[in-house]
């Protein structure tokens, strides 16, 4: 996966299986590629957010604040996209993103997320609904 491509994403996210081949394309057109060391962190719950993420390489880890300390929620693997809340809603960081191995990522703005998805609406749906998937899980794992 660290060589991206339309079909590679297909295969791999559900967000861009949801695109057509042209909003495949212009959606990487639009993207950056960044490289993080194992410990970073990308992006902090309760910040402000307008960048959406694709895991092409490597591990990261999904923590929640639980009253004081942190509780690992889950963790993200090549493909697997994230910040997609922050990013459609304008809300806040709901979780902190920290890498567990170097990571490689693919980083989509928020303008060319919106430029896609108006022509692509189920693409937005499916954003959508991954987006409250993984809120009820991590709602889940705290209560555990």
């Amino acid at each position: 996966m660290s060589d991206l491509d339309p079909t590679q994403l297909a295969k791999a996210s559900k967000l861009f299986e949801a695109l057509d081949p042209e909003g495949r394309k212009e959606l990487l057109a639009r993207s950056g590629r960044q490289k993080f060391p194992a410990g970073h962190v990308l992006c902090r719950e309760g910040e402000s957010g307008d960048v959406l993420y694709v895991l092409a390489k490597g591990e990261a880890r999904v923590s929640l604040d639980d009253l004081g300390s942190d509780k690992e929620v889950g963790r993200l693997s090549a493909g697997q996209f994230f910040g997609e809340q922050a990013m459609l809603s304008g809300s806040k960081r709901q979780a902190t993103v920290t890498a567990v191995t170097e990571l490689e990522v693919v980083s989509f703005p928020r303008a060319a997320v919106d430029a896609v998805l108006a022509k692509n609406p189920s693409a937005r749906a499916v954003l959508a609904t991954v987006g409250l998937q993984r809120s009820e899980a991590s709602m889940q794992k705290l209560m555990e």
